[in-house]
């Protein structure tokens, strides 16, 4: 596998501004959520809360059998 250090880095130079790595990343503020989407992510938190539940209702159950 090749190293970092085995590249020519005038080639490496010619990727970076080809991709444009080398500038700034814009930048990243919250996003505004309809109330649906709200209701969603809700939902979404009960669920993971309650398949947790029953996963750990499971565990102990299956280890006393």
């Amino acid at each position: 596998m090749k190293q970092l250090k085995d590249f020519d880095p005038a080639a490496i130079r010619r990727l970076i501004e080809r991709e444009g790595w080398h500038q700034p990343l814009p930048e990243v503020r919250p996003v505004a959520l309809t109330p649906g989407q709200r209701a969603l992510f809700w939902g979404l938190r009960a669920y993971v809360l309650i398949m947790s539940a029953v996963v750990v209702w499971a565990f102990v159950h299956g280890a006393q059998g």
